[in-house]
């Protein structure tokens, strides 16, 4: 069986939405990133939505909003996509690295606590694989220290904490709409607030700092406009637009099917509990369930996360590992903090982890094609 790591699966409805958009002629920001934006802002409770280019343009933004600059510091975790700390940098500012909690993988507020400094300016928490952030803490530690808070929501479209959904909880959330993600626009973010002047802000920033956009003007408006402000090419276009609109109308579907297939992995895998640790859970956060990372205990197995990854593709399954901490890289890690010693529980993690295939076109024969693999391979390799 050849089981690719992700696998995309879209529809008519996809279809007929991008073709009525090629047969209206207006291919940049209009009416569909409109409707868009008033539909998730509805659905994640925000009073304002702003569509971008893609969710690293959409964090670059709201850290500008927020009035990030050279010489603030901006406090985050080392295990995530490299976008969260580029957006940071792209503002002037410098990340400072906070270890994780070793349970939820997410950012741990006791470390961000202890990181601030007088030059703290924010702070970035990233929901792990959908899996939401301890917020109320962190709005805590943002309050007492007169900090702002952003949320990399790259992974938790439609997670919900403590019962209200992600997208209520910081001074900025920001989602992402890549292939892999809960819904897709192909490319695309999108930055929510209940805070009119961050979002006017992130708005004007994200087409060259105008006053006013091609669209309003193609609508019959004033053809003049103003620069106001050293904006950025981050608008988000219609076709992209037109998609995510048609993914909403899936969007019960597709979360469904996630929820599904979670519980057909949990069953399949109880059998391992042994040498692999499954997804973290708690009663008062609903994950998105974008990534399916198991932990393996590896004083059980006679061969490393790596060998273990390459048998599993050998068998035909794709495998990912999310993430390898920023630290570990190249350019990153000249960095001053950059160090892997300074952030035990992310690296003792980074050593563990494997993403198994998990998407909503996965099927159940598939999950239990990975599971009996890795049950010959437990027996094969372990002690």
């Amino acid at each position: 069986m050849k089981i690719p790591f992700f696998s995309l699966e879209l529809t008519s409805v996809e279809e007929a939405a991008v073709r009525k958009v090629i047969r209206s002629h207006w291919l940049t920001s209009g009416p569909n990133v409109s409707q868009f934006e008033e539909k998730v802002a509805r659905l994640v409770h925000a009073k304002y939505a702003v569509a971008t280019s893609s969710g690293t343009a959409g964090l670059h933004l709201a850290l500008k909003a927020l009035d990030i600059a050279p010489g603030n510091e901006v406090i985050t975790t080392p295990y995530t996509m490299a976008a969260t700390i580029e957006a940071i940098l792209y503002c002037g500012a410098k990340p400072i690295l906070a270890d994780i909690d070793p349970d939820t993988l997410n950012i741990d507020p006791a470390q961000v606590e202890s990181k601030v400094s007088r030059k703290t300016r924010g702070v970035v928490g990233v929901d792990i694989a959908g899996y939401p952030c301890d917020w109320q803490e962190l709005r805590r530690i943002a309050r007492e220290y007169r900090l702002c808070l952003i949320d990399d929501a790259a992974h938790s479209f439609g997670a919900t904490y403590r019962g209200k959904p992600i997208g209520a909880w910081a001074d900025a959330t920001v989602f992402s709409f890549y292939p892999t993600k809960t819904i897709t626009t192909g490319e695309g973010g999108m930055v929510v607030s209940d805070s009119k002047k961050i979002s006017a802000k992130v708005r004007t920033l994200s087409l060259h700092g105008m006053s006013s956009s091609g669209w309003k003007r193609h609508q019959g408006g004033n053809w003049r406009y103003d620069i106001t402000d050293l904006g950025f090419k981050y608008n988000m276009p219609e076709l992209s637009a037109a998609v995510g609109l048609a993914q909403l109308t899936r969007l019960s579907s597709l979360e469904k099917k996630r929820r599904r297939l979670e519980r057909v992995y949990r069953k399949r895998l109880a059998s391992l509990d042994e040498y692999l640790r499954l997804p973290y859970t708690t009663p008062d956060r609903e994950s998105s369930r974008h990534l399916f990372i198991i932990r393996l205990n590896t004083d059980r197995w006679r061969i490393s996360r790596d060998r273990l990854i390459f048998e599993l593709e050998k068998a035909g399954i794709g495998c990912g590992v999310h993430y390898i901490p920023v630290y570990r890289f190249s350019y990153y890690r000249k960095m001053p903090g950059f160090n892997p010693w300074n952030y035990p529980h992310c690296e003792d993690t980074f050593r563990r982890v494997i993403s198994l295939p998990f998407y909503p076109g996965l099927k159940a024969n598939q999950v239990d094609y990975i599971g009996s693999t890795l049950e010959k391979l437990a027996r094969k390799f372990t002690r």
